[in-house]
């Protein structure tokens, strides 16, 4: 357990804007902001620039195979979220349109204890978040679920991030990882058809994360960054681990 508290506590800083975590009772200090800079075109002497590229990143297939999407008709959502709602084994996040369902025998879900043990918060302010008490747009991140593999430490952690409050309100999913990747070295955002839409994502690598492999998928929902990050262990697979995820569709 604790390898796996280590290594969410380490990727849950998952990004420049994320809030550090505390460890040990202290917390760490934010790292400072720097403003971006997204313009990819080169405009020429006396010209305006008039805008970013309108070049349409190519969306490929994820390459990962899905379950059979749970019908919303099926399950009792009464008592979601915008954050989204449990029910035994399964989180389910309407936001974004997926489920998140465990074995419940190597793969689990942390409680609102265990989510709070491993990013630094109390219980009540993770109830808070998923109760509907504290809304996700008052709060620069807001983390809604954590799975992981007990044998491993191998975890996804469902996290939205709100531009508006790092003063950047119309960042795109897309911009948001690159300027992730910008830290790390030949780290690239690639467009993928993944759950039924398209979602950008940023690999880096075991060697510069130092916790294991990071796979981040990103989409924007509602004026919120919805992010699914992978910490993969050993030689565990995205394939094995993404099989937890599934559509969450209208039925």
């Amino acid at each position: 357990m604790n390898r796996i508290r280590k290594a969410i506590f380490a990727v849950a800083g998952i990004s420049l804007l994320t809030v550090g975590l505390s460890a040990c009772g202290e917390t760490e200090q934010e790292e400072k902001y720097t403003s971006p800079n997204f313009i990819t075109e080169t405009v020429k002497p006396g010209e305006k620039y008039t805008g970013k590229t309108t070049e349409e990143p190519e969306v490929q297939p994820a390459g990962l195979s899905e379950g059979e999407p749970v019908n919303k008709s099926d399950v009792d959502l009464s008592s979601e979220t915008l954050v989204g709602a449990y029910d035994g084994n399964t989180y389910y996040n309407s936001l974004a349109g997926f489920a998140v369902t465990v074995d419940g025998s190597l793969w689990h879900l942390y409680d609102a204890a265990g989510v709070a043990r491993a990013t630094g918060q109390t219980e009540d302010d993770v109830n808070n978040q998923w109760y509907g008490v504290v809304s996700p747009y008052s709060l620069k991140t807001t983390t809604c679920a954590i799975a992981y593999d007990a044998d491993t430490g191998t975890n996804l952690i469902v996290s939205y991030v709100n531009p508006k409050l790092y003063y950047m309100q119309n960042m795109t999913a897309r911009e948001y990882l690159e300027m992730s990747a910008s830290k790390y070295t030949n780290a690239e955002v690639i467009d993928y058809d993944y759950l039924g839409e398209t979602w950008s994502c940023l690999t880096v690598d075991e060697a510069q994360e130092g916790v294991g492999k990071r796979v981040q998928f990103a989409i924007r929902k509602s004026d919120l960054i919805v992010l699914l990050t992978y910490t993969l262990q050993g030689d565990d697979l995205l394939e094995d681990a993404a099989s937890h995820v599934t559509r969450l569709v209208a039925g």
